[in-house]
């Protein structure tokens, strides 16, 4: 259901305007308690009583005399304000976004309502609608994030460089600077790229976009590496790696000049820093000093 359909379906059910099977089929759904509970919260607005309004209409008199002498009637301002505000508070309860985020350094799982799982790579982010989340499964995502999708209606998600759709699965989705990577664990899922290129993937087949150039591979393991605490790379520029390293220990690189487009294959730990900056850096010829969360990279 659209975010317009439903606005609608709200007007008519707030006017009591649905009709008797409408009305039925709303009261069995697992919103319609939240729904009622803030309706009869939005009886405790009231506009004010006509002394408040004669008080509020003798000081903004005071106020403006000096500026004008065009009087407001406030009586009718108000009661518009009044509805106004019902109106504003009522959709903005119904079609407010929830948001679960990840700072540097840091992973989380997320349940969804559905009985769905979210876990969060560092600084990764996901937002979704807080009501109708039965019949509009979608989810906003920047960075990544593992997914376990219970059985349903459609799920989806989407990044600034694609859309991944499932009904029941398990998956992994990587959106970040040039890369966009989908692995998929389980079930099935239907890619669809910001190139509009199309694929569907099923257990054990992963689709990757790096800098506009589309490859299809096998997905080597049985879960992203990244929730059991390692990144491994595969021929890509020293910079992306350093990025990685920064999101997993919220560190900082002072680069300098160091030739972050030369091409890593290795990877690294998540909980041992020196280990993590020794493993990538010894190999490319790179040594470093490190204060507090501040790393400077030097060439040899």
């Amino acid at each position: 259901m659209s975010k317009q359909d439903n606005e609608t379906f709200l007007a008519r059910w707030l006017n009591n305007e649905l009709t008797d099977s409408e009305l039925e089929d709303f009261k069995n759904t697992s919103e319609f308690k939240e729904y009622e509970k803030i309706r009869r919260g939005l009886t405790y607005f009231r506009a004010p009583s006509f002394e408040k309004e004669q008080q509020l209409q003798h000081t903004f008199d005071k106020l403006t005399k000096k500026h004008s002498k065009k009087t407001i009637r406030l009586k009718p301002l108000l009661y518009t304000i009044s509805a106004a505000a019902s109106i504003l508070l009522i959709i903005g309860l119904f079609f407010n976004t929830i948001t679960h985020s990840t700072a540097h350094g840091e992973k989380r799982t997320v349940a969804l309502p559905d009985g769905s799982s979210v876990e969060l790579n560092a600084a990764s982010s996901i937002r979704y609608k807080r009501f109708f989340w039965q019949n509009n499964r979608e989810i906003q995502l920047k960075g990544e994030a593992y997914f376990v999708v219970t059985k349903g209606e459609k799920f989806s998600v989407h990044t600034t460089s694609g859309e991944v759709k499932v009904l029941g699965t398990r998956f992994n989705l990587k959106d970040r600077a040039n890369q966009y990577k989908v692995s998929c664990y389980e079930g099935k899922v239907q890619v669809t790229t910001a190139e509009d290129y199309s694929v569907k993937l099923e257990k054990g087949e992963t689709i990757s976009v790096i800098n506009k150039k589309i490859s299809e591979e096998k997905t080597l393991h049985t879960e992203p590496l990244w929730k059991k605490g390692e990144s491994l790379f595969d021929s890509v520029p020293l910079g992306e790696v350093l990025d990685e390293i920064e999101r997993q220990y919220n560190i900082s690189f002072v680069r300098g000049a160091i030739p972050q487009e030369k091409i890593f294959t290795g990877g690294f730990i998540h909980t041992d820093l020196e280990i993590a900056l020794e493993t990538v850096l010894t190999p490319m010829g790179i040594t470093y000093s490190k204060e507090n969360t501040t790393v400077t990279l030097f060439v040899k």
